[in-house]
């Protein structure tokens, strides 16, 4: 059966539809037109996502043999989705693996790419008040894991076949083993030296996003492997939403400002700053003042993050903070979101001019319109070539100049 596949939203949902894909027993279409099947991984995180992709199905419900929509604007929207494309067929993220619970004992084959994504966990041990996530995927204390020996026996296997990149990621990576009560052997921090230990070969393993409260409880055993082993790239994604404490507490966030910089500047000085933090930043919280977003402004400039996705609030269903008092105009969002985005390109500008003049060993991993792009030590992106390139390749080449995305090796 020939499927075509179409997958938005995070890097969980794109194993997820891979999982689907082999379930099912196609092979990939190019497009819909020469499928036997239309598959639709959907993400349900923001509203502006979500009017995206029902316009989508819209269109996909008229050319499709047979139309599948799986994931989490599925389960959040059944409705909706059945108006504008009656004949789809509905899969939601539970069902992923055929059954009606998620166990996570069905991982991706490795199918011989470059960059193998594993997904260690679905479920989460926070309650965000604006999260829709935690009702479609799981979340206040629900969490699944994937065994360790069948994560270590798909890593294995994936780089055997070329992949050099191994993805980990799921909705709160760091609560892998959770419902284990993360004895020995399932934790995080034991998982990778597992892998480490059992998977030779040259290879970089990206960790995926954690909520920061749960990293803190593993920093300093991560952070130990992380200074041993250079095969874990420098990189962590710890969303911290707001700088400001009363937004935080209406978030139901389970940190404090001032704990939140604490584990940055942890990671920070234990690693010398050679290390790229992401992270996380709703603006337009419901009550967010400007005073709040003043704080969160500062919060940024002090911690200078490599890279910063910011969100406009939007509300989403089943959530409480769509129905909070003093949801904030949209005007006031958009002015927010533009601030801070402009701030957050500035920082990463002037963190990536610090590596100007460095030499670094880069590993070659996408040819992006024409550029041929690797990731430095730390997941930085730097520009190496134009045209084709060896990708899967590992190169030393000197930082000839910066931008806030990207570096560019010298000579390019």
């Amino acid at each position: 059966m020939r499927i075509y596949v179409e997958t938005y939203g995070c890097w969980l949902a794109k194993a997820d539809a891979q999982i689907l894909l082999q379930r099912l027993g196609g092979v990939v279409a190019e497009s819909p037109r020469d499928a036997d099947m239309v598959l639709v991984y959907t993400c349900a995180v923001r509203e502006d996502g979500e009017v995206r992709q029902l316009r989508r199905l819209e269109q996909l419900s008229a050319e499709a043999r047979r139309l599948v929509v799986a994931g989490c604007l599925a389960k959040a929207r059944p409705y909706t989705i059945k108006r504008i494309a009656g004949g789809a067929e509905l899969i939601y993220p539970e069902q992923v693996e055929g059954g009606r619970e998620r166990t996570m004992h069905n991982l991706p084959e490795p199918d011989g790419g470059l960059i193998y994504t594993a997904p260690l966990q679905v479920g989460c041990l926070g309650n965000c008040t604006f999260c829709v996530t935690k009702y479609t995927r799981g979340g206040a204390g629900y969490v699944r894991s994937a065994p360790p020996d069948l994560v270590v026996e798909r890593v294995r296997k994936a780089v055997a076949r070329g992949a050099r990149e191994i993805y980990l990621t799921g909705q709160d990576v760091v609560t892998y083993g959770f419902d284990a009560r993360w004895r020995r052997g399932w934790n995080l921090p034991d998982l990778l030296e597992r892998i480490l230990s059992d998977v030779e070969g040259e290879y970089r393993i990206r960790i995926g996003m954690s909520e920061p409260w749960v990293f803190g409880k593993f920093v300093d055993a991560i952070l130990d492997i992380v200074k041993r082993d250079e095969r874990i790239y420098r990189y962590f994604h710890l969303p911290v939403q707001s700088g400001s404490d009363a937004v935080l507490r209406r978030m139901g966030r389970r940190y404090t400002a001032d704990e939140y910089r604490g584990l940055i500047s942890k990671i920070k000085r234990e690693l010398n700053d050679d290390v790229f933090i992401a992270t996380d930043i709703i603006v337009g919280f419901p009550g967010e003042t400007e005073e709040d977003f003043g704080h969160t402004l500062r919060l940024m400039e002090e911690l200078q993050f490599d890279k910063v996705h910011v969100a406009r609030y939007s509300r989403r269903p089943f959530t409480e903070a769509s129905v909070m008092p003093g949801q904030i105009p949209d005007a006031v969002k958009k002015e927010r979101s533009k601030l801070a985005s402009e701030l957050a390109l500035r920082i990463a500008h002037a963190r990536n001019s610090r590596l100007v003049g460095r030499r670094l060993r880069v590993l070659v991993d996408e040819v992006d319109h024409g550029l041929v792009v690797g990731r430095a030590p730390d997941y930085r992106q730097v520009v190496v070539g134009r045209g084709g390139g060896p990708l899967g390749s590992f190169i030393e080449v000197e930082v000839g100049r910066a931008e806030p995305v990207y570096l560019w090796a010298k000579g390019v």
